[in-house]
């Protein structure tokens, strides 16, 4: 590999800690000293670097996740009051976390509560599937039979509430849309890595952790990590990061598919499982376990893991 390209794994590594510090302490007070010591680097020059990285300033990253994460809370974290959603997200007023949300998503956080959430969604997932073209009357294309198929199978998921032990992880990270390619690519890399370090065995437990919600952040800025569990002596190299998985309790799902299939089937926990199930989403993070070799034998692009919603009881 060219050196140049060891510096920026380098500097990738150092910013992706400073990120996973911001996303533990989200609520709390952030500097760009603190940060900086963090990702171990000058504080002088820590904000170029992180935005070169990133696209992002540091200060423009750190508000638009507690933005996006109040905005998720507001609709899962019914019972709370607005303003309790904002202090817990680390804006200092109700009138400050107004003036952000609304410049953010161009609505009041009660419109967002009261249908906009909803109707915000509609317009990402139609910009998502522009070719999904609505037919006269307003009325959808009929789903032709393996759509119904899917459709029927995903009534089916059964889902189970279990408490979950920790992991410690190494893992890599990916920044983009979620879906059949960057992240099927960044398992592939993950996995020659893990190959050239004897962790890719049979009953090697590896996590993908996605940390956004993609009807909520612009694609092109939704992260997500190939993970596989470690020893707890196990040491970072210049290609991966290490990190902890908090333990707890999750609904988990068994998911048999593709990559292209997986977005619908973690709809399908979200809108058809959870309203009624008597939990909510706890601030964790949504991951998938994958266990030993996941493919499907005879079927190409096929997989098996578990999709862990993390939940606390409502």
């Amino acid at each position: 590999m060219r050196e140049s390209g060891i510096h920026r794994l380098e500097y990738d590594k150092r910013v992706n800690r400073a990120i996973d510090h911001i996303q533990r302490h989200l609520g709390e007070e952030l500097t760009l000293a603190g940060l900086a010591r963090v990702a171990a680097f000058s504080p002088f020059h820590f904000h170029r670097v992180f935005k070169a990285i990133t696209g992002e300033t540091v200060f423009g990253f750190i508000h638009r996740v507690r933005i996006e994460r109040a905005a998720a809370a507001l609709t899962t974290h019914t019972g709370e009051s607005i303003l309790a959603v904002a202090l817990d997200h680390g804006f200092s007023s109700a009138a400050t976390f107004a003036r952000a949300f609304r410049a953010h998503f161009g609505m009041s956080a009660t419109a967002w509560r009261d249908g906009g959430a909803a109707r915000w969604r509609a317009r990402r997932a139609s910009a998502r599937n522009p070719g999904k073209q609505l037919r006269k009357g307003g009325k959808a294309r009929p789903a032709g039979r393996t759509e119904t198929r899917r459709r029927k199978e995903e009534r089916a998921m059964a889902v189970h509430v279990r408490d979950l032990p920790p992991h410690h992880v190494a893992y890599m990270r990916y920044v983009g849309p979620y879906g059949a390619h960057g992240i099927p690519e960044l398992w592939t890399k993950f996995t020659r890595w893990m190959d050239t370090r004897g962790l890719a065995t049979n009953t090697a437990i590896k996590i993908g952790v996605a940390y956004d919600d993609p009807t909520v952040t612009a694609p092109e800025k939704c992260r997500y990590d190939a993970c596989v569990v470690v020893p707890p002596e196990f040491v970072a190299d210049r290609w991966v990061n290490v990190a902890d998985i908090p333990g707890g309790r999750c609904a988990v799902s068994d998911f048999t598919g593709t990559a292209r299939d997986i977005e619908s089937a973690w709809e399908h926990v979200f809108a058809a499982w959870l309203p009624g199930s008597g939990y909510e989403p706890d601030d964790r993070p949504c991951f998938e376990i994958y266990r030993g070799n996941p493919g499907v034998a005879g079927k190409s692009g096929t997989f098996r893991c578990e999709l862990c919603l993390p939940v606390r009881p409502l």
